[in-house]
């Protein structure tokens, strides 16, 4: 199945690389850390003294810092997928531990990003009331469920064929969303599988997590960390892989 192929080789490639991703993600996620600890240290005492309140309002500065914490979480972010997408397809290697700061492309990734959520979201409106529309005239609630059910099978299947659009931004290649399209012609059932294989991955480490944490609890931190950083940099790439198999043609 071209589902579980694309997730096993993903992470095969995570962690054939463990060491170059180790060098392009940290220093970003520790500059990250450390401005947002200093943005909302002194916030922290504000939190404390109205937690529970429900006339509390938070000052112009709290929310501020939440804002920059969010924008600069988000940078970092970008930087890191942009930096892993050149590395596995355009094979730029790091030199240091400060991966290079694509501006340009993280610009391009953020606005392609926000292009592909705008599209989601409208065809989530279209498909989403057309589907609704009809589990309601069914007036059967087993029936509306099985429609909105449908309905996000079809949005995620659409998500699944604008993906590449993003590496693409990545690594300076123009890939419009109607390209993006063709190319991933006949890939409904790849991308099912691959949702449900994401879906099973995902549980399954939630529940190791909970009971590493509720037995181990250091220790199950620690592998909360570590799981979520290597899911992370799985999901980048797949998108990668998605990109160079169905764009590229490269063999997976």
């Amino acid at each position: 199945m071209t589902g579980w192929k694309i997730f096993s080789h993903s992470l095969s490639m995570v962690l054939r690389n463990l060491g170059w991703a180790l060098q392009i993600a940290l220093v970003p996620v520790l500059i990250a850390m450390v401005c947002i600890a200093a943005l909302l240290w002194g916030q922290f005492g504000e939190l404390l003294d109205n937690q529970g309140r429900l006339d509390y309002v938070p000052s112009g500065g709290l929310v501020t810092s939440i804002l920059l914490s969010v924008v600069i979480f988000i940078a970092a972010e970008l930087w890191v997928f942009v930096s892993w997408h050149r590395f596995v397809l355009l094979e730029e290697y790091p030199t240091g531990w400060i991966p290079k700061f694509h501006g340009d492309r993280i610009l391009a990734y953020f606005g392609t990003s926000l292009l592909l959520g705008l599209v989601i979201i409208l065809a989530w409106i279209v498909i989403g009331g057309v589907f609704t529309a009809v589990g309601a005239m069914l007036s059967s609630t087993v029936f509306s469920i099985i429609v909105l059910f449908i309905a996000m099978i079809a949005i995620g299947i659409l998500f699944f064929r604008l993906l590449p659009t993003l590496p693409a931004a990545a690594i300076g290649e123009k890939l419009s969303f109607s390209e993006s399209m063709e190319a991933t012609k006949g890939t409904a059932g790849t991308a099912v599988v691959l949702f449900l294989v994401l879906m099973l991955v995902q549980i399954l480490l939630q529940l190791i997590t909970n009971v590493s944490i509720y037995v181990f609890a250091p220790l199950g931190l620690v592998f909360a960390v570590v799981s979520a950083l290597i899911m992370t940099l799985v999901n980048v790439s797949i998108l990668t892989t998605i990109y160079g198999h169905y764009v590229q043609g490269r063999a997976i």
